[in-house]
């Protein structure tokens, strides 16, 4: 039974009861049906549904997913049973590989099991077709027409189907908010999901939506979660999925407290870098997914952080390297029930070849006499010297003696990460230097200090940035990896390559540009300010048009979960000091889909603090 709203030929509306549903002779959804008064007030509220028009009688079986093109292993083309009737129906399965199929076996045996767990695939593998895979199966869809009739309002189907339609599963995923939207054209491209985004201003509406049993799959950031816990907390979730699990691997961090007072007791985590720094980050992670399954933090650390890194010491002495590596094997097989890693050396020969190339850039005399004018500075200086001895013979260092503070009374601890700064905007270009709005006071104090110190050296500079600053931005006199990028744009585009060039700094996007528009280049941009829904739009116009072969993205809100397998040469610009971003923004073109061989380019410019920052990383993946 059902309400709808008559009107009676004095043309006065009224509320009135569907007593029954008698299908028409045509294949509509079209039905009549005998009108009663006093209308439930339940029914009153619910909102109108579009009713899903049946395709013409031979796409009545119409299935997601379909790939065109696509070859399909006949044997593949069954269902993949886990238990009782749930089951990864063969539309997905058909393209399914073989550890995608072992994934989705570990997190609905986790599931049924009612523990969470850590899929931990390498970039590119395929994290988010696994968990659709799972989702398809607990939520018993079959891939075709038949999911869109079981999605159907209640009322509309109540004298079709004896079969319960509204959802008694829902499912929450969290990620980040660059690819929010991705994942909902991926749900969308591979099945009839009832999904809905909890992101914007309509977050309430579409709450009340799942409260009322009408969703299967809600979408929503890390930020929305944390500012609408209680009301996400209402909600009796079947299970709950992150992406980018490795974002919640600070245990005093906002986001991860917020994420471990989310109820749900089934949680799975995704991550292809969930080790980024130390071993209290896989603590972090895993503690989030399976509560108390390493222990608390304190045992953790005494039992396998400790001994696991003071055997990777140079100095470790072998009683400590074997300790370490005993500890590194009780670590992994107390995780293994929990934690699913695989590689891309699975795939390497369905995968093209990637090269990986560092070009060493060095300086223009221009940058070489301001980064040595910022050298020679009071305060840099003092830096240098700070592990000497001191001058009053007390025997203690510099730095800790007489030198604590500059000559302006502030403590050189204090400074040393704004100069280290300041001395990595230089190694790109000479005009990061200059205060943006953006820019917080302190940097801005120091910034404007360095630029009156250094630039009084070079009026012209400074008067064509305030003239001409498109011209001066754009020109590569200016900096060093400007001119090898200018090479390689010119050799790559005319070939018609597809690029991406990525960096942590958006005030750098902004440099180049202003380049790419001097050089008259067809080129996107997707950063922080990219809306959502954009970020999708900008993706899929990359991969497919033919006239954009360039794409400037920062790798803070493009380097995660975007597939941008149309691109085959990616642009590191400037290093990061954590090597989980830069692998991160090359796996965006290097991962499944991918055609041709991809050739990465990581651009140090040569006798800089770069150089360190990239033995860093080096370092941190030997680890």
């Amino acid at each position: 039974m059902a309400s709808a709203s008559a009107v009676h030929k004095d043309g006065i509306m009224t509320e009135a009861n569907i007593l029954n549903l008698i299908p028409t002779s045509h294949n509509t959804d079209k039905a009549c049906g005998m009108l009663t008064k006093d209308a439930e007030e339940e029914e009153n509220e619910k909102e109108a549904v579009p009713k899903p028009m049946r395709p013409a009688l031979n796409h009545c079986m119409q299935e997601k997913p379909v790939f065109p093109g696509k070859t399909v292993d006949p044997s593949h083309c069954i269902a993949l049973d886990l238990r009782g009737e749930d089951r990864v129906p063969y539309t997905i399965n058909r393209y399914l590989r073989d550890y995608q199929r072992e994934g989705i076996r570990f997190i609905y045996n986790n599931y049924i099991h009612s523990t969470g767990c850590i899929l931990g695939d390498d970039m590119g593998l395929g994290k988010t077709v696994q968990i659709i895979g799972f989702l398809a199966a607990v939520l018993h869809k079959t891939g075709t027409w038949t999911d869109v009739e079981n999605n159907r309002p209640q009322f509309l189907q109540s004298q079709m189907s004896s079969k319960q339609s509204n959802p008694c599963k829902v499912f929450l995923i969290v990620a980040p908010l660059s690819v929010l939207y991705n994942w909902k054209d991926e749900l969308d491209t591979w099945g009839y999901f009832q999904c809905v985004v909890v992101h914007g201003l309509r977050k309430e509406e579409e709450l009340a939506r799942i409260r009322k049993g009408r969703i299967e799959v809600a979408l929503t950031t890390y930020e929305t979660l944390r500012l609408c816990l209680d009301q996400f907390n209402t909600i009796d979730w079947s299970a709950v999925v992150v992406d980018e699990a490795h974002k919640i691997k600070n245990p005093n961090s906002q986001i991860t407290q917020a994420m471990k007072e989310l109820r749900c007791k089934i949680r799975f985590g995704l991550t292809g870098t969930i080790l980024q720094n130390n071993l209290e980050e896989l603590w972090c992670v895993m503690d989030w997914a399976a509560p108390g399954c390493l222990g608390s933090l304190g045992y953790f650390k005494n039992n396998f952080s400790d001994p696991i890194e003071q055997g990777q010491r140079h100095s470790a002495t072998k009683r400590a390297l074997a300790t370490g590596r005993r500890t590194v094997q009780a670590l992994v097989k107390k995780i293994c029930p929990l934690f699913l890693r695989r590689t891309k050396a699975l795939i390497k020969e369905q995968l093209p070849k990637k090269d990986d190339r560092v070009a060493y850039c060095s300086l223009t005399d221009f940058q070489q006499t301001v980064y040595q004018a910022v050298l020679d500075s009071e305060d840099v200086t003092l830096l240098l010297r700070s592990s000497e001895k001191c001058d009053c013979l007390s025997g203690r260092t510099r730095g800790n003696c007489c030198y604590k503070k500059n000559s302006k009374g502030v403590c050189m601890k204090e400074i040393y990460f704004s100069y280290l700064a300041i001395l990595r905007k230089v190694s790109n270009h000479a005009a990061l230097l200059q205060p943006t709005p953006g820019t917080s006071k302190k940097q801005e104090k120091y910034l404007s200090s360095i630029c009156a110190t250094v630039f009084h050296k070079f009026p012209e500079f400074v008067q064509r940035c305030k003239n001409e600053a498109f011209e001066a931005l754009s020109d590569p006199t200016y900096s060093g990896k400007m001119k090898v990028l200018q090479k390689l744009l010119k050799y790559y585009l005319q070939k018609r390559d597809k690029v991406l060039i990525f960096s942590l700094s958006t005030k750098l996007l902004d440099i180049l540009e202003s380049y790419c528009m001097a050089e008259g280049l067809d080129f996107s941009r997707l950063d922080g300010s990219t809306k959502s829904k954009e970020r999708v739009q900008i993706v899929k116009e990359f991969n497919s048009s033919s006239h954009i072969n360039l794409c400037l993205v920062s790798i803070m809100a493009g380097g995660l979960g975007l597939n941008f397998v149309g691109a085959n040469v990616v642009v590191l610009f400037d290093p990061t000091w954590n090597p989980a971003n830069d692998l991160q923004a090359i796996d965006r073109a290097y991962r499944i889909g991918q055609c041709r061989d991809v050739t990465v380019f990581r651009l140090i410019s040569l006798g800089t603090v770069e150089e360190v920052i990239y033995l860093r990383q080096i370092y941190k993946q030997k680890k």
